[in-house]
C-alpha cells in the first residue's frame, strides 16, 4: 500500500510540478524528479535529460516560535536543484546541464511567488529565495551522495511550508470588551462580572488609496455610531431588529467582498455564509461622519446560538512587478452573541 500524501510532500511535489510546467518537460524529454542526487544519475543508455530536487534542509519560520501542537507549523524548506542532461547531437552533456538551469533560473526570477496552492483548506503562497552556495557548502552536500560527480546546480529557500496537524487545536473566542471590578472579598473572585466593560474605541484612519496593495478599513454603523466590537444578547429585541451594516473605506468604487468567520465552542473558527459583494465609498473612514454614510447590509450568520461572528473586508488585485493575483484583508469586525443572565 502506498503511502499516503503529507502536507510537505504535496508542497514539494507542486514545486516540481511547476518547474516540470515552466520547462515544458514532456516535449524536451525531461523527467523532474524529487530525491537526492545519486538517484538521479541517468544510465549510459537513457536519452532523457533530468532535473533533481533535493530537499535537503528543512527549519522552522523565524516569526511564531510558540505554535502550539494542534496548530499549522510553517518550515523554510532549502532545496538542492541539479541537471543531468544528455548529449544530443553536437550538443554535449554539459551544455544541456547549463540549458536546464537557465531555464530553471529564469523561471523562479519571473515568478519568485508561486500561485496559490490549497493543501487541506490551508491556503499557501511559497516565496522562491536564490541561495548562492559557497566551496564547503558544495563539498559538503556532495560528500553524501558517494561516488557521484558533482554536477552544476543551484540552491533556493523556499517560504514557507505548513505541516498540518491531524487534529487541529479548538481556536478561542476573541475578546469583545475589557473591564475592570474590584472585590472585597476574595470568595468573590469567581462572581459574575456586574461592572462596566467598554470596547475599542475607532479611531480616524485614511486608506493610502495610492499604494497597489492598500487594504480597505472597515466598521459598522450602528446607532449612528462607528463600532468594531459589539455584544448582544440572544432573544433580545435588540438582535432581532439588527442588521449589520458596513461602512467600507478605500479607493471609492473600488470591489470588494465581505465574509464572515464563526466561532462555536464544538469547531472554534470557520469560514460561514453570507458572501457579499460591495465596494468602497471613499478614502476616510471618520467616525464623527458616520451618520448619513453609505454603507452595505449583510445578514448574520447565526443568531439562535452563542458565539461570535468576524467580519472582513477582501480586495484583490494584480500586482504589477510580476502579475501575481493577490488578496489582502481588512480589520476585523467583532459581534458576539451570547446568553442574558437571569
Amino acid at each position: 500500500m502506498a503511502l499516503p500524501p503529507s502536507s510537505l510532500s504535496r508542497v514539494c511535489r507542486s514545486i516540481a510540478d511547476f518547474v516540470a510546467a515552466g520547462l515544458d518537460a514532456t516535449a524536451h524529454h525531461v523527467r523532474v524528479l524529487i530525491g537526492p542526487p545519486a538517484d538521479a544519475v541517468p544510465g549510459e543508455s537513457d536519452t532523457e535529460h533530468r532535473l533533481n530536487l533535493f530537499f535537503y534542509r528543512l527549519e522552522p519560520a523565524a516569526f511564531r516560535p510558540d505554535t502550539l501542537p494542534g496548530e499549522p507549523w510553517r518550515l523554510r524548506l532549502h532545496c538542492l536543484i541539479t541537471a543531468f542532461g544528455v548529449p544530443e547531437g553536437t550538443t554535449s552533456a554539459g551544455e544541456n546541464d547549463l540549458r536546464l538551469l537557465g531555464e530553471v533560473l529564469r523561471l523562479f526570477h519571473e515568478r519568485p511567488v508561486l500561485a496559490e496552492l490549497d493543501v487541506d483548506g490551508e491556503r499557501v503562497r511559497l516565496q522562491v529565495v536564490f541561495q548562492p552556495l559557497g566551496l564547503d557548502d558544495i563539498n559538503h552536500l556532495w560528500g553524501t551522495q558517494g561516488d557521484s560527480p558533482y554536477r552544476p546546480s543551484v540552491a533556493y529557500e523556499l517560504d514557507l511550508a505548513p505541516i498540518l496537524p491531524r487534529e487541529r487545536a479548538v481556536g478561542s473566542p476573541l475578546v469583545g470588551a475589557v473591564g475592570q471590578e474590584v472585590h472585597a472579598d476574595m470568595a468573590a473572585r469567581r462572581a459574575p462580572f456586574t461592572g462596566p466593560a467598554a470596547v475599542p474605541p475607532v479611531t480616524r484612519a485614511r486608506v493610502d488609496i495610492e499604494r497597489e496593495d492598500w487594504a480597505p478599513r472597515i466598521c459598522l454603523v450602528h446607532g449612528g455610531q462607528c463600532v468594531q466590537s459589539l455584544g448582544l444578547a440572544l432573544g433580545s429585541p435588540e438582535l432581532a431588529a439588527f442588521t449589520p451594516r458596513v461602512w467600507i473605506a478605500g479607493a471609492s468604487g473600488s470591489p470588494v467582498t465581505l465574509r464572515w468567520e464563526v466561532w462555536d465552542r464544538s469547531a472554534g473558527w470557520r469560514s460561514a455564509p453570507p458572501e457579499v459583494n460591495a465596494s468602497a465609498s471613499g478614502p476616510l473612514l471618520d467616525p464623527e461622519r458616520a451618520a448619513g454614510q453609505p454603507t452595505t447590509p449583510i445578514s448574520l450568520p447565526f443568531t439562535d446560538q452563542p458565539g461570535q461572528a468576524v467580519l472582513h473586508a477582501e480586495r484583490t488585485y494584480q500586482r504589477a512587478s510580476d502579475g501575481q493575483i493577490l488578496t489582502v484583508r481588512s480589520n476585523p469586525v467583532l459581534v458576539s452573541l451570547y446568553e442574558a443572565g437571569p
